[in-house]
C-alpha cells in the first residue's frame, strides 16, 4: 500500500531502485596482455595496446583491425577509434593492416621484452605544419646541430632538476646524473635491479609511443623527408626530457607496491607491462600536458631562432 499522499501532492510514484555498488569504471585506454583486454565505448582515439604472454595475430576486417590469439576470442578494433599502437614481438601482423595503419595516421612502435624499441612504422602525418616549417628552415643552418643540441640539454638538465626536487633531493637537484644515480638505488631497494630496470624501460617506450603519436599530430611523419631518415631523432630526444616528469610517479609506485608486500608478509610481486600501462594511462593527461609544454617550448626557441 502506498503512504499517504501530503496536501497538494500529484500523482504517487514509487521510490527509484536503490544504487548498486557494482560499478565498474570504463578503460582509458585498450589492451590485450597477458591479464587484460580492455576497449572503449566513445569515439575519442585511443591507444593500443599489444603485450600478450603469448602469440598474437593482427590482420584487417574491413575498417577495422582484427586481434585473435590462441587464448582469447577473436576481436575487433576499429581504425578511426585507434590513436596509437604500442606492440610486442611476439605480435605477427599482416601487411594490409600495417598498411592501413600508415594511412589512417597510426603510429605503431615495435619493443621487445625490455622495453627497447625496435622499430617503429609512420603513419601520414597531420594538417598542423607550424612546428614542421620552422624546423626544416633551421635545419638548413650549418650551426643547427649544435644549437639542437644545446637546447635539448638545457631541457632535460630542467626536467632532471625538476624530478630531484619532486624527490626531495635538494643538494643533488642541480645534477642530472646524480638524480638518476639516486632513482636507480632508490628503486631497486623496492624491487629486484632487473625489474626496476624493466619498468624504468617499459615507462620510457609508452612514453616514446605517446611522443611519435604528439609529433605526427604537428604535421612530422613519413611523407617529409625528415620523418624517412630518421635525423635528427625528434621523438626519442623529446623523450628523454618528457620522461623525467614520469620518474617521481614511477618511485612513489615501485615504493607502494613494497611497503604493501611488507605489510601482508609477502615477496614483491614482480611489475608487469600491464602494470607499467596502468600507472602510465594513470598519469596520461599530465604526462600529455607537460609533453605538449616541451613541443611548445620548442616551438618558440625555433621562432626565434629562425
Amino acid at each position: 500500500t502506498p503512504p499517504p499522499r501530503p496536501a497538494g501532492a500529484g500523482r504517487w510514484r514509487p521510490p527509484p531502485p536503490a544504487a548498486s555498488t557494482n560499478t565498474t569504471t570504463r578503460p582509458r585506454e585498450a589492451t590485450m596482455t597477458n591479464d587484460s583486454t580492455h576497449w572503449l565505448d566513445d569515439e575519442a582515439p585511443r591507444p593500443l595496446y599489444l603485450a600478450p604472454a603469448d602469440e598474437l595475430w593482427v590482420g584487417l576486417d574491413g575498417p577495422a583491425l582484427r586481434v585473435s590469439s590462441l587464448t582469447q576470442a577473436e576481436r575487433l578494433f576499429p581504425l578511426r577509434r585507434i590513436g596509437r599502437i604500442h606492440c610486442c614481438q611476439r605480435v605477427s601482423w599482416e601487411m594490409e593492416a600495417l598498411m592501413a595503419c600508415a594511412e589512417q595516421g597510426i603510429p605503431v612502435v615495435f619493443v621487445d621484452d625490455e622495453g627497447q624499441v625496435q622499430a617503429r612504422l609512420l603513419g601520414r602525418p597531420g594538417e598542423r605544419d607550424e612546428l614542421r616549417s620552422r624546423l626544416f628552415e633551421f635545419l638548413l643552418m650549418p650551426e643547427a646541430p649544435g644549437r639542437m643540441r644545446h637546447w635539448m640539454d638545457t631541457h632535460r638538465q630542467r626536467a632532471a632538476r625538476w624530478a630531484g626536487l619532486k624527490l626531495g633531493l635538494r643538494k643533488q637537484a642541480l645534477d642530472a646524473a646524480a638524480v638518476r644515480q639516486w632513482l636507480e638505488k632508490a628503486t631497486e631497494c623496492y624491487a629486484s635491479p632487473r625489474h626496476a630496470q624493466l619498468t624504468r624501460q617499459w615507462l620510457r617506450g609508452l612514453a616514446y609511443t605517446w611522443m611519435e603519436e604528439h609529433l605526427h599530430d604537428l604535421g612530422l611523419g613519413r611523407s617529409n623527408e625528415m620523418g624517412q631518415a630518421g635525423s635528427p631523432c625528434l621523438a626519442a630526444d623529446l623523450t628523454d626530457i618528457l620522461y623525467w616528469y614520469l620518474e617521481p610517479a614511477r618511485h612513489g609506485w615501485l615504493q607502494r607496491r613494497y611497503l604493501t608486500a611488507q605489510r601482508r608478509r609477502e615477496p614483491v610481486r614482480p611489475a608487469t607491462q600491464a602494470d607499467v600501462v596502468r600507472l602510465f594511462e594513470s598519469r596520461a593527461i599530465r604526462a600529455a600536458a607537460r609533453g605538449r609544454e616541451i613541443t611548445s617550448s620548442l616551438h618558440r626557441w625555433l621562432i626565434h631562432e629562425t
